[in-house]
């Protein structure tokens, strides 16, 4: 079976199997007489109790909820309590299991459904032997969070499962299939440092702001300048600029330059301007959360690829899947870094209020690298226009954002081993 079914069609599918694939109840089914969880929504082991060891696998769904599928040969549903095997029903879940549902799925497998409040990756599964004779036989099932983005990407219906009564010489190895054939997965093209991206905003035919002295293509180009060699100078990133000289990129070439880079984070710097002389402050934007639509159209035309999984030959429903879970954690770290950035900026020069602002700018587009852009003054204002003008105060300003990096790594770097 091939492709993300709709909920609608599972629902038809359930109702046909119920129909013409009627419960076996028979001596030589084994019977699952109990399931129980424990642990928490971080790890959550599900037990399976069984009279007898039988074949399995197991995949994931992310469409239409989060669900984790475990496909048996055909079982008898003899719980405690009643008195006799049923052919369906659903209980109650605990720790990243919501509910569970289990029946029979057509005439030679039964299957149970967990419903899933996180995105969870089975780490373990295997069958323990009873501890003494009369007890079951267990199935576990070691679940522990994982990334929605990956777990989204290995989501799908796989090849059918036949048990091994079926297959003549099949092994046990060929029946435990778990998850999907291996995919590309993102490793990057070097782990020991962050690639950062500097996008030093206009450029060649497009000066951008022109102040009484200064011209933002300039103060944008001295800025990113002055940050990769910050940067550099720690030994802990590898800084690449979307232009070095006075030429003009246009936007959609600077958001695919950061996704061919593979970037870790990109930062695109520019100068500000008003009607109203007296505004003056830095301020740092990051993606509107509706500009996701702008992405899809554009920014993927030339690379379709999320985290190395290219989501043009994905399962059907799965790319947007994808596509929205990656945006949507793009946004957050791109939000923790801007965060940090204005509360740096803020010891060097002045800020505007509310200085860390939503807008859908096309810089910040990359649905799969966390951006800012950090509007350094205003050239309209006399007084940030000289401050811009000053190697003294851009290498001040750069040393901040720097710090801000630097911060931001070590809090992203917390937050994934405490995970």
């Amino acid at each position: 079976m091939h492709g993300i079914m709709k909920k609608g069609q599972l629902v038809v599918l359930a109702i046909l199997a119920a129909m013409l694939f009627p419960a076996v109840c028979s001596a030589n089914a084994a019977d699952v007489t109990q399931v129980r969880f424990s642990g928490n929504a971080e790890q959550t082991r599900i037990v399976i109790e069984t009279r007898e060891e039988f074949d399995y696998r197991w995949f994931s769904l992310a469409q239409n909820g989060l669900r984790l599928v475990l496909d048996m040969p055909v079982v008898n549903w003899q719980f405690s309590g009643t008195p006799s095997p049923v052919m369906s029903g659903s209980g109650e879940g605990y720790g990243a299991v919501k509910r569970y549902r289990f029946g029979q799925y057509s005439p030679t497998t039964s299957r149970l459904v967990f419903d899933l409040t996180e995105a969870m990756d089975v780490e373990k599964d295997f069958f323990l032997k009873p501890a003494k004779a009369g007890a079951p036989y267990r199935l576990v099932l070691d679940l522990r969070k994982t990334d929605p983005i990956t777990f989204a990407a290995e989501a799908g219906f796989q090849k059918p499962f036949i048990p091994r009564a079926l297959k003549g010489n099949a092994t046990t190895t060929e029946i435990h299939y778990a998850g999907v054939p291996s995919r590309k997965k993102y490793t990057g093209l070097r782990r020991d440092r962050k690639v950062i991206v500097i996008d030093a905003g206009h450029g060649g035919k497009d000066p951008g702001t022109v102040g009484k002295r200064q011209r933002e293509k300039n103060v944008n180009l001295r800025a990113a300048k002055a940050l990769k060699k910050r940067l550099e100078k720690s030994g802990h990133y590898l800084v690449r600029l979307t232009r070095s000289s006075d030429i003009y990129v246009p936007l959609v070439d600077r958001v695919r330059f950061a996704r061919t880079q593979e970037a870790d984070l990109l930062i695109s710097l520019h100068s500000d301007a008003a009607r109203n002389t007296r505004a003056r402050g830095a301020s740092v934007y990051t993606r509107i959360e509706w500009a996701g639509k702008r992405t899809k159209k554009e920014i993927m035309q030339g690379d379709r690829s999320i985290i190395g999984v290219d989501i043009a030959s994905a399962r059907p429903g799965v790319d947007d899947i994808l596509l929205n879970l990656s945006q949507r954690q793009t946004q957050n770290e791109s939000a923790i870094f801007a965060e940090i950035l204005t509360l740096k900026l803020a010891r060097v020069g002045p800020m505007l209020p509310n200085s860390h602002r939503d807008k859908n700018l096309f810089v910040l587009l990359a649905p799969d690298v966390p951006s800012v852009l950090i509007e350094m003054g205003f050239l309209s204002n006399k007084s940030d226009e000289a401050n811009l003008s000053s190697d003294r105060y851009i290498r001040k300003l750069m040393g901040a954002v720097g710090e801000s990096v630097d911060t931001y790594f070590k809090q992203t770097a917390r937050l994934h081993a405490s995970r």
